[in-house]
């Protein structure tokens, strides 16, 4: 028993020393599936609730709420750490992850360690079951976010028809923006944006299958509710684009009132680069937004999709 003890302690180990590793090497890139990065993220959570577990384990005969103290003391100074040596190599440093820190280790401690039997079985359920939910919380986004990838990649060709609540979590930007029942072209529902004054307000489309090259265009749907058109722009890139105009895709559109069929074929795509093609199989982004506006313009988007 003593010796299956110890190899699990071994392997437990093994574990906590290459999660470590982790933080600060590999993981997903810009343009990896957005559930990978999600699920990537959480990592934090799950190695610093091992890491608590073997902290604890080391201690040994201490009080349980000293050793509880002492893991969330810990998670706080070394995650803190952690987040400024992440920020100084290129890394995002956030303060949900350092949340994720200090619950991962209290989950460690109240879950998991030996010492946890030595308090009254009310004492223990007041604090794992609030730590439980905290965690429970933290992982709903990438609940979320899992669910919506497999509708997107369901609906495909379709990238955005904002018939599901998920849907808008695809797009971000600086223009406001919410799912609407009031205005839609097909279905029951469309994506209302406020386009403020503000340099280039608008929203950009991130999350979806990046394959477009058996398909011969992109074509959307864009309802203006004033009597006066509107000018918007809309650009395509692919993970090659090095943040440059003339290396991606730029085209404008006049939108009047009511629903506008905007198209663009995708061979004009792939040429729009200057000094090479763009990877129509790699497709990493699509933008749509306004210049300087005089005032603030309301538009709603629909029926986003590929055409054969």
């Amino acid at each position: 028993m003593e010796s299956l003890r110890g190899k699990q302690l071994y392997i437990l180990g093994l574990l906590a020393l290459f999660g470590a590793v982790f933080l600060f090497v590999g993981g997903p890139g810009p343009d990896s599936l957005r559930s990978f990065r999600y699920i990537w993220g959480m990592g934090h959570l799950f190695c610093f609730s091992l890491w608590a577990y073997l902290y604890v384990n080391w201690r040994g005969s201490s009080r349980f709420k000293r050793q509880l103290f002492e893991a969330v003391v810990l998670a706080f100074l070394l995650g803190g750490l952690t987040e400024l040596i992440q920020s100084q190599i290129g890394r995002e440093a956030t303060w949900q992850d350092l949340g994720n820190d200090i619950v991962g280790a209290a989950l460690g401690v109240v879950f998991f360690a030996k010492s946890r039997k030595t308090v009254s079985k009310w004492q223990l359920k007041c604090l794992q079951i609030p730590i439980l939910l905290i965690a429970l919380w933290s992982l709903l986004p990438v609940g979320k976010v899992l669910l919506d990838d497999v509708i997107a990649w369901r609906q495909f060709p379709l990238l955005s028809g904002f018939e599901t609540r998920l849907e808008g979590s695809r797009w971000s930007g600086s223009a406001k923006r919410k799912i609407t029942h009031e205005v839609h072209f097909a279905g029951n529902s469309s994506l209302q944006i406020m386009l403020t004054t503000q340099r280039y307000s608008g929203l950009g489309l991130k999350d979806f299958p990046q394959d477009w090259n058996d398909y011969s265009a992109v074509s959307l749907q864009v309802f203006n509710p004033d009597e006066h058109p509107l000018q918007l722009h809309f650009r395509i890139h692919d993970q090659q684009h090095n943040n440059t105009y003339r290396d991606r895709f730029n085209t404008s559109f006049e939108i009047n009132p009511g629903w506008n069929y905007l198209r663009v074929p995708l061979a004009k795509v792939a040429k729009s680069p200057k000094d090479r093609l763009l990877d129509l199989t790699h497709i990493s982004g699509m933008g749509l937004f306004v210049g300087k506006l005089d005032d603030r313009r309301t538009i709603y988007l629909d029926d986003v999709k590929l055409l054969p």
